[in-house]
């Protein structure tokens, strides 16, 4: 991921030509799809960009992936009207804040730019579902952890009665006792997730859909066949804080 100082633009904001490529990529990918209308729409940073194989983790029903690397929230809703606006998804899963916080953002920041999507996405898709998942803490940035868990903190007391917003915590199934068991959900590079890390997120957005298709009806373009069972992830005994660590 790029994350370079001298990259950004104001207020840690990403420079507009930074993305242009990618983000004009992924228009000309998802439309030259047939089944680009009406998606699941996964949107964010690095975290779902890197998810190739999500469709494994949901299968039956029809994603559309426009994570571009190294996104803030503030970038999102720069990309909003481009990258989620015209397939007119039938929800809208955020994941973003991480880059924000990574960049030197304060968590009342985060908060301001979710709030300023969140009502991009009413003015323009009204009250189409919308979840949003808990920033995680990478070992990467075990140096901001405290910032990182206020900032979840706040996001999900801010969403907890908002009618068309979820919050989904996926950090509550990755932290283990200490920091060892922790870091076996990251890569070695090591802010992003491995195999480990995605199957608990797909745990975590399966559970989500699966609530949402109670309340709204199916949402699946086709049923999973039995070889196509959702992969899954084991709940770790505790769910307890990793411990800080010197940096």
């Amino acid at each position: 991921m790029m994350t370079a100082p001298h990259m950004r633009g104001v207020a840690g904001r990403a420079m507009p030509e930074w993305f242009d490529q990618e983000v004009s990529e992924l228009e000309r990918r998802s439309r030259a799809r047939r089944d680009v209308r009406n998606p699941i729409m996964l949107y964010g940073s690095s975290s779902f960009t890197l998810w190739n194989d999500v469709q494994a983790y949901l299968p039956g029903y029809n994603l559309l992936n426009h994570g571009f690397g190294g996104a803030t929230l503030a970038d999102c809703v720069e990309y909003f009207d481009r990258l989620v606006v015209p397939f007119a998804p039938r929800i809208v899963i955020l994941y973003a804040g991480d880059n924000d916080l990574g960049d030197g953002g304060q968590p009342e920041t985060v908060l301001a730019r979710l709030r300023s999507f969140i009502a991009r996405k009413r003015e323009t898709l009204g009250d189409v579902p919308m979840a949003y998942v808990s920033i995680k803490i990478s070992p990467a940035r075990f140096a901001i952890m405290h910032r990182i868990a206020y900032t979840n903190r706040i996001i999900e007391r801010e969403l907890r009665n908002a009618p068309d917003v979820r919050y989904l915590d996926i950090m509550r199934r990755m932290v283990g006792r200490g920091i060892e068991p922790f870091l076996a959900y990251y890569t070695e590079d090591p802010l992003h997730m491995n195999r480990k890390g995605y199957r608990v997120l797909g745990r975590t957005l399966s559970e989500y859909l699966i609530d949402m298709e109670r309340a709204h009806g199916n949402l699946r373009s086709s049923p999973p066949t039995s070889a196509q069972a959702p992969m899954q992830a084991p709940m770790p005994e505790a769910l307890t804080s990793p411990q800080p660590v010197s940096t």
